[in-house]
């Protein structure tokens, strides 16, 4: 799973910080070792920071937001009225999955992109080809 760009969901995150999730050991790994080129959405960093905000507590949101200042190369991707128009027809030709608009921001980044990885737990990001590491839930 090394090879090219890496996209980082939230599952990624949270295993990396929670020592009580089943892929914390995985997650050491892969941020131990991270890619060249790697991105995450500020939509994937704003539902990331509420599940630890709501779920361990304000100390544990801030560790991750700090986190996310301070890794190296990281991309933020950010969404403009263009980006919501493409996340809209995501949403729209994957009726019927219970898609979030949070994962079809994924699947647009990734298609724009062109990126095939995707660190996270979240299958729905591996329904257009993407393989998702560690995988999972």
């Amino acid at each position: 799973m090394r090879a090219g760009s890496v996209y980082l969901d939230s599952g990624a995150f949270i295993a990396f910080l929670d020592r009580s999730d089943e892929h914390h050991e995985v997650a050491l790994g892969l941020f131990g070792d991270p890619p060249a080129r790697w991105c995450t959405s500020v939509a994937v960093v704003s539902e990331t920071y509420g599940w630890f905000l709501h779920r361990l507590g304000e100390p544990e949101a801030r560790t991750f937001r700090l986190l996310v200042d301070e890794l190296p190369r990281l991309e933020l991707v950010g969404l403009d009225e263009a980006g919501h128009r493409a996340v809209a027809a995501k949403l729209e030709k994957h009726r019927g999955r219970k898609l979030t608009y949070v994962d079809a921001l994924g699947l647009v980044v990734l298609q724009q992109r062109r990126i095939r990885t995707v660190w996270g737990t979240d299958q729905d990001l591996a329904i257009e080809g993407a393989r998702v590491a560690p995988g999972g839930r």
